[in-house]
């Protein structure tokens, strides 16, 4: 029989336990669009790691952990099992660097042809004319494709913006421009008919992103320039509210 998963108040004591882990790839030589070496394809994780339990107790709280919403997957180890609670991936762009953009994005997921409007070859290293004086303070742009959270860690007072903004501060730490394009990807394809759920969902989605200083910008991109204080300032209010 499968545990129910725990209430959400009872997945707030468990948040000081997750590890954030990082995973990174680029190409030192640029054989394809796909592979400049310029760009950084990077992905993070959320885990919660449950060690062998010690006692009955230790091991009824376990297997609550191991109920279905509660993790995104599971990896088992000898003596753990890894629970992958949030996951966030994207894309790096050196545009000092980088030979061609528009390939470098096409030549990837559909999902990132949605961030062909953050360029133009009018402006400045090919970024949009209306995002130039973001390269005031480097020529880095970082795409975030994907982030999704396990139901059981929603609805729990900031806990998925809490991960963005803890991961955003190593993936982003160089960059001169962040952009996402908020879309409730957990919406099964065969439901994404319903227009008045996808738009809900949407408007629900893109709250999350501007609570943490990004901005629209076109065509449902959104974007954040880490320079400024809006994002820095969302952080602090959110970790005010959050403790880990």
């Amino acid at each position: 029989m499968t545990a129910a998963a725990p209430a959400g108040a009872a997945l707030l004591p468990s948040l000081h336990r997750l590890q954030l882990r990082f995973n990174s790839s680029a190409s030192l030589v640029a054989m394809d669009a796909d592979d400049d070496p310029a760009t950084l394809e990077w992905g993070c994780r959320a885990v919660l790691p449950l060690w062998e339990a010690d006692d009955e107790e230790e091991a009824a709280a376990n297997q609550r952990l191991l109920a279905q919403d509660v993790s995104l997957s599971r990896t088992a180890h000898d003596d753990s099992t890894e629970l992958t609670v949030f996951s966030m991936s994207g894309l790096t762009l050196d545009l000092w660097r980088i030979g061609r953009i528009y390939d470098s994005l096409d030549a990837r997921d559909s999902d990132y042809e949605h961030f062909a409007g953050l360029f133009d070859s009018s402006g400045d290293l090919g970024l949009h004319p209306d995002l130039d004086e973001c390269l005031v303070t480097g020529t880095q742009v970082v795409i975030i494709d994907r982030a999704r959270i396990a139901p059981a860690w929603r609805g729990l007072g900031g806990v998925g913006r809490l991960l963005i903004a803890r991961m955003l501060r190593w993936t982003s730490v160089h960059a001169t421009l962040v952009a996402t394009h908020p879309f409730p990807i957990d919406i099964p394809v065969d439901e994404r008919d319903d227009e008045a759920r996808v738009l809900r969902e949407k408007a629900a989605v893109q709250r999350t992103w501007e609570s943490l200083g990004f901005e629209p910008f076109r065509e449902d991109l959104w974007v954040m320039t880490p320079h400024l204080r809006d994002h820095e300032d969302a952080v602090q209010r959110l970790e005010a509210t959050t403790q880990p």
